[in-house]
Parts: C-alpha cells; structure tokens; sequence
C-alpha cells in the first residue's frame, strides 16, 4: 500500500511537471470518454435495463401478421384456447380531450381490458387500478392518471381520488395515481397518460375490426417457443373455421423488451460502436505523448533499474501515472455526459410529441450506479491499454545502454518510432473508418431529402383538429372542424408568403 502511494505521489508530480501535454492528454481522454458514456445512458436504459414491471421477461406481445392488432372475436378466441398464458390482455389507443378547470387539452391514453394490469404486475402509488364491476356496461367511468398528469394538472392534490373530471364532455371518476416512472406500451403509444375500462361486449363477435393489441404473461416453465407453436395450432384451427377472415391469420408471440427495442437496437449498437472508434483516437493519440514522455525518461529509468527496481516495479510506476490521467479524463468526461444527457433526451423523444418517441424509454436515460460503474470501468481501462505499451517498452530497454548513451538519442531508437509510427497508423486508420461512415451517413440523407413525395411540397402544411370523440357529438364535431378550418384557411392565406 505504501508503495502505492508512493507511486501515486510521483505520479502527480510528474503530470504536474508537464502541464501542457497532460491537460492536451486530459482533454482528448474526457471527450472520449464523456461520449462514450453518454451513449452508454442510452444504451442501459433502452436496452440494458429490465421494463419497470413484475418478472417482464415473461410479458409478451401478440402481433397480428408480425406488426399489427387483432381483433376482438379473435383476441376471445385465443384467450378461451390458449393454455401457455397466465393471463390475456389487450390495450387500445384513446386520444380523448380533457377540460374542466384549466385550459382543455387533448390528451392520450389507452383503454385497457381486465386483466393488463395483473399482467403489468405494478401497484398504484395513490389509489386503486380496476375492478372487475368497472367493466360492466351502464357502470360508473373511471380513469386511472400517470403521475405526470397527476402533477401536471392536479398538483399532486391526494383529493383528486373520488373526484370526477371531464373527458369529452363526458364524467370520469379518478381512482388511481400510478408510480412516477409507470408508463405502457413502451413500443406503441409510448406517451399514455391515463388509463380507462376496455369495454368488449358489443365486439365480442367482431373479427373484422382489428384495433386491439393483445398482452399476455406466459406461465411458470412456459418458453416462448411453446406459447408460439400453441398459437401456431389456434391461429390453423381459426383460419379453417372463418376462412372469409382468418385466412391470413398469423400470430408471433414476441417478448415485450424485443418489441419495445428491436428497432432501434442496431442503431444504437453501431453509434456506442462509432463513439468507442472516437475513444481510441483518443488513446492512441494519448499513447503516443506518453510513450515520448517515456523515452525521454530513459536515463531516470535506467538509475532506478541500476539502483535495484525491478521491471515490474518500473511498470506499476507508469502505469500510475497513466491510470491517475485517465481518471482525471474520465471525471471530466463524466461532467460532459451530465450537462448533455438533457440535449440527448430532448433529440431523441422527439420534441416532445407525446404520442411516440424517437426511442423508446427516452424518458428514462440518466447517470445511475451502472452508467457511473462503467465510466469508472472505461477510465481504468483506457489508463492500462495506453499506459501499458509505453510501460513496457521503456522498462524492456537495456538500462546499460541507456546509461552509457546519458539518454541522448534513445527517444529516436528503432523500436521507439516502430510503436509512435504503429500508434499514428491506428490513429489514421481509425480516423478514416469513421469518415467513410459519416460520409455514408450524409449521403443517406441527401437521399432521403431528395425523395419526391409526388406533389409540391413548398409551403405546405399539415394539422389536426381535434373536437369531442364521442358518437353523440358527430354532427356537432364535424361542424365546429369544418368552420374552424374555413376560418384558418382564410386568415392563413391572407398572410403574405
């Protein structure tokens, strides 16, 4: 331990010593290491980290023909048949207007059936979730809130359990508040705010209307494989008895994670590759000071062998030295990872949009224990891949030889500039694999700007209109959209270009 801290000591006082390359060295190591960690965030939260519900590893997703919804007599169906599911359970998209006593505001939810949140497995923080009487027809409407919405519009207000709200024009009673960091569907409507009864009685003979997307948890010591070959033999029984419908009827039983993330893993995957080519840059780049600040320590070295340290021991020293520099670049570097998880999180949701994200579980990237763990981790590994050949390099020469010489010319020796010239090979090397990459990555999307959409888009402009949804507000919901886009329009093309 002594020793250790003796080499710690030394260390300091030789970066101290040369000022200008460790802060050039400490510079290059926090920018690589920072983007690297920062990416890193995004990768553990998207990929890495479990979904925020019980056991999700067994939560599954059924997808009609691989991507879409099902329909409801179907849905009945598999749920009478099917033996490999704990429970079943669909969502459908709800995009209701929420007014009362703040400015209206359309909002999106989901209407889910029974069981989905025993599927979910996930307690509300305030209040209750469903009761099987909550989805009886003529019943009272109740609405379950995200936190989100709880603090958004009802500061946090405990009272706002038992109380009534408006959702076009129609009363809900608030039952439930669930936890900050509940949300579903993660690859769907990935900004859901509140969650009602699905009602099913009046489709239950539907296969035509394919709206709902089904859920299910498999049971204890069910594969995956199973619960497909199962629907496999359902989906062939239906499709022979309603052949007018089923007849295509194909479903893949998927993991909830893979759905969530599928799309958008090799992306991900091939921007942490990008940002660790940058890292070593970087090391290499950082490697090559240290080696000419090595050789020109031959002499010192060579004493010290003379006086009685040993190779191992000449290592340790450097490699110190190198190690306290990289963690001093990977502190920076995790400074810049913080101050830039906000600007990826604002890219990569989108702007916002509600109603899906750019990434799915955007909302959750941020420095935790295992993003801080792998900082600590790539700055200790940095600080040994490029301290370890100058390391040994220098520790390898002939202490003799360099003595006899006084140290003149040995920075210059063969082996020397054979390892810089290797370090600066790699460095070029790497630098142009990710200009190729970047020039590739331009040139997609000149091509996709230069797309034609088949009409003249300059100055064209989309929006939605969103009224009361309810069937009894049609006529009047038709009306109020057709002025209110007379009225638009007029004033939109008074305005000059």
């Amino acid at each position: 331990m002594s020793n250790l801290v003796q080499d710690l000591q030394y260390g300091l006082r030789m970066l101290r010593k040369n000022r200008g390359t460790t802060v050039i060295a400490v510079a290059a190591l926090a920018l690589g290491i920072g983007a690297n960690t920062a990416i890193f965030s995004v990768v553990n939260a998207v990929l890495l980290t479990p979904l925020p519900y019980r056991e999700p590893d067994r939560i599954v997703t059924l997808l009609n023909r691989g991507t879409g919804p099902a329909s409801p007599a179907d849905f009945q169906d598999w749920r009478a048949e099917a033996r490999s599911f704990e429970s079943m359970a669909t969502a459908e998209a709800w995009f209701v207007n929420l007014t009362g006593r703040q400015r209206p505001e359309q909002i999106v939810g989901l209407h889910l059936s029974e069981d989905m949140f025993r599927i979910l497995g996930v307690a509300p923080s305030v209040g209750r979730t469903f009761q099987p009487d909550d989805f009886q027809k003529g019943k009272e409407q109740v609405v379950v809130l995200s936190d989100h919405l709880w603090q958004r519009r009802f500061n946090h207000d405990p009272g706002v359990i038992g109380q009534k709200i408006l959702l076009d024009q129609e009363p809900y009673t608030v039952v439930g508040v669930m936890p900050p960091k509940f949300s579903f569907a993660p690859f769907w409507v990935t900004g859901a705010e509140m969650w009602a009864p699905q009602n099913q009685a009046d489709r239950s003979a539907n296969r035509e209307g394919h709206s709902l997307r089904p859920f299910a948890r498999l049971k204890p010591g069910i594969t995956r494989a199973q619960a497909q070959a199962e629907m496999d033999a359902i989906c062939a029984r239906l499709a022979k008895a309603y052949p007018d419908s089923d007849a295509n009827l194909k479903i893949q039983v998927q993991p909830l994670l893979e759905k969530a993330v599928g799309d958008v893993r090799p992306a991900l995957l091939i921007i942490l590759g990008a940002v660790g080519f940058v890292l070593l840059i970087a090391c290499a780049n950082v490697a090559n000071v240290q080696l000419a600040r090595a050789l020109g320590r031959t002499r010192e070295i060579a004493i010290r062998t003379a006086l009685g340290a040993g190779r191992l021991r000449i290592v340790r020293q450097l490699l110190t030295e190198s190690v306290v520099l990289s963690l001093a670049g990977g502190a920076l570097g995790l400074l810049l990872a913080f101050w830039s998880i906000d600007l990826l999180k604002t890219f990569v949701q989108g702007g916002g949009n509600q109603f899906s994200s750019k990434i799915p579980r955007a909302e959750e990237i941020g420095l935790n224990a295992m993003v801080l763990i792998f900082s600590l981790a790539l700055s200790l590994i940095t600080g040994i891949v490029f301290g370890l050949f100058p390391a040994l390099h220098v520790a390898g020469s002939d202490p003799n030889n360099a003595l006899k010489k006084g140290g003149r010319g040995s920075t210059h020796g063969i082996t020397g500039n054979r390892l810089r010239g290797m370090l600066v090979i790699s460095e070029v090397a790497i630098a142009l694999v990710l200009l190729i990459g970047a020039g590739l990555l331009v040139r997609s999307f000149m091509r996709l700007e230069a797309i034609d959409p088949g009409f003249n888009s300059h100055n064209v402009l989309s929006l939605t209109v969103s009224v009361a949804g309810n069937a009894q507000y049609v006529g009047a919901r038709r009306s109020i959209a057709r002025s209110w886009t007379r009225c638009g329009r007029c004033r939109v093309c008074s305005r000059p270009v």
